[in-house]
């Protein structure tokens, strides 16, 4: 059993002295502005719904609405929608982050510029244009009817694909980014050396460069993953309200009337377990991979 000196215990109990009173800030900011907000959400989703507020009258009725088929399916589509926003972001993105990584350093700073450039324009004027670009008597109908592509408008509106598209645009800089930040720190004669022992660039592709930037990866994915499944603004502009997400029917529990908080409550609870669980799994199968490395 290892031992410690007078001296060595009075240095460690200083040492989780100042640590816990580093942390305690956070502790305080965590308490009241995440789990307690959450206590009541909590609270309010066993309570019955009045018209204009609540009843504080038990109920697990809207427990039982969250769980029936039409809020599921709300649920599953949200999840798929948001799965492949992150696919194709990491796709668009990796190639994007490789090559601004292996940019000289004026031409990284020109291309990081270009990047975040669309984040100072307000978020919702961002949404709007690209309602208006993809409208029938948007710029893309027009130049398509112009060349003689189509002869009629597209129906691009109020489409999965036009909030994919969206979503997309959106998120992409979140999956950039931290890739980008994984790849200037890559040591790249390591490419050198496994293609000098016979591995072409494929195979030291995927064998070096794509483990190595796993971590930015997962970050990217979180960044991508948990707004694109809770988002509102989006598909309420450019999607169909036949195939809403689980934002738009939070959203819309809690302005229409008769409001229903209760439900509300119980949908935003399920989604922040749902997040929850599949942010513990990811991390989970992050760290197994590492410790196989």
């Amino acid at each position: 059993m290892e031992r410690y000196t007078n001296n060595e215990i009075t240095k460690i109990e200083k040492d989780n002295k100042s640590s816990l009173i580093l942390t305690t800030p956070f502790l305080i900011w965590i308490t009241f502005f995440f789990l307690i907000p959450y206590l009541i959400v909590i609270f309010y989703s066993v309570l019955t719904p009045g018209v204009y507020d609540i009843k504080f009258i038990f109920s697990l009725e809207s427990w039982k609405a969250a769980f029936s088929s039409s809020y599921l399916d709300s649920i599953t589509h949200s999840l798929v929608m948001s799965l492949l926003t992150t696919i194709i972001t990491i796709l668009i993105g990796f190639p994007v982050a490789y090559v601004i990584a292996n940019s000289s350093k004026r031409k990284q700073n020109l291309f990081i510029v270009l990047i975040i450039i669309p984040f100072w324009t307000n978020f919702i004027i961002r949404i709007f244009s690209w309602k208006i670009f993809l409208s029938a008597q948007g710029l893309l109908n027009n130049a398509l009817i112009y060349f003689g592509l189509i002869d009629e408008p597209l129906m691009l509106l109020r489409t999965n694909g036009a909030v994919l598209l969206v979503m997309v645009y959106v998120y992409l800089p979140y999956m950039i980014l931290p890739i980008y930040s994984v790849l200037e720190k890559f040591n790249y004669s390591l490419l050198e050396a496994s293609m000098d022992l016979g591995a072409n660039e494929i195979r030291s592709f995927f064998k070096i460069t794509l483990p190595l930037s796993m971590e930015g990866i997962f970050a990217g994915s979180i960044l991508v993953f948990i707004p694109a499944l809770g988002t509102y603004i989006i598909p309420q502009l450019v999607g169909h309200q036949s195939s809403a997400f689980i934002g738009q029917l939070i959203t819309f529990k809690v302005k229409s009337i008769p409001r229903n908080w209760p439900l509300a409550s119980a949908l935003s609870f399920i989604l922040l377990l749902l997040v929850a669980v599949i942010l513990f799994t990811g991390y989970n199968y992050y760290k197994q991979g590492l410790r196989r490395k």
